[in-house]
């Protein structure tokens, strides 16, 4: 028998020993111990008051009692974790939050035709009070097909000369917010979506169709004002489990 055979053999023989030490068995390849510690799996929900509901009706009996805590891990993910078990070390998670990949989400850097945009931007932002939602709406609205758009961009300002009809004798000349303040939906519904600051860009494409984006101009500070309006939805709901944002 050729010698790699053999080893192969004696690891295969070597790693399936096992040693018994003090009422514990351990494997004689890594001297950790062998147990079966079964965990039940983890339950997905997809809102926040799913979430709470689980948490209060207790069905299991594994929560009253027990040390808990919530971790808010992002703006679209919360988890219900246990406390240490002493016999295998590890954390369990009880009960978790993701928002539903079925939620349309606004696509941002990306330039939408008018019409798309239009709609997307309805469905997807949220209108408050003092922010620029109807601003961009309006100017939206403007790049209706026959639209032509001629655009001085320093980096900064965007000044758009928007023409309509076929001789292009109507002109409106327009000088873009830079920055534009919205709030669109990016975490769980229950709770108010975070107001960030977006940069607003259009352009012509290869076909003459004018089209619209959004860019994120925040450097992601959304997400931590979203992290603490999903905590101060989650705690006065469940007041005995700390909450981890």
């Amino acid at each position: 028998m050729e010698v790699q055979a053999i080893e192969k053999i004696e690891k295969l023989v070597k790693d399936g020993i096992t040693v018994n030490v003090g009422g514990r068995d351990y494997s004689a390849a890594t001297l950790r111990p062998v147990m079966y510690n079964p965990k039940p799996e983890t339950l997905t929900v997809h809102n926040l008051r799913g979430f709470c509901g689980f948490i209060d009706n207790d069905i299991d009996g594994m929560i009253a009692g027990g040390k808990h805590l919530i971790v808010i891990n992002s703006p679209v993910s919360v988890d219900l974790i246990s406390a240490v078990d002493r016999e295998d070390m590890r954390r369990t998670a009880l009960v978790s939050a993701r928002t539903s990949p079925e939620l349309k989400k606004f696509s941002f850097g990306t330039f939408y035709d008018q019409e798309s945009f239009a709609i997307a931007f309805r469905s997807l932002f949220v209108r408050k009070e003092g922010d620029d939602f109807d601003y961009v709406l309006e100017y939206a609205s403007k790049l209706a097909g026959g639209t032509r758009i001629e655009s001085d961009d320093d980096g900064v300002t965007q000044t758009v000369r928007v023409k309509r009809g076929v001789s292009g004798a109507l002109t409106d000349t327009v000088a873009l917010k830079p920055i534009v303040k919205l709030s669109p939906y990016r975490t769980f519904r229950e709770v108010e979506q975070p107001e960030s600051e977006f940069l607003l860009r259009a352009r012509m494409d290869g076909n003459n169709v004018p089209g619209v984006a959004l860019f994120e101009a925040d450097g992601g500070a959304w997400s931590i004002k979203a992290t603490e309006n999903i905590a101060g939805y989650i705690q006065p709901l469940v007041k005995n489990i700390p909450v981890i944002a």
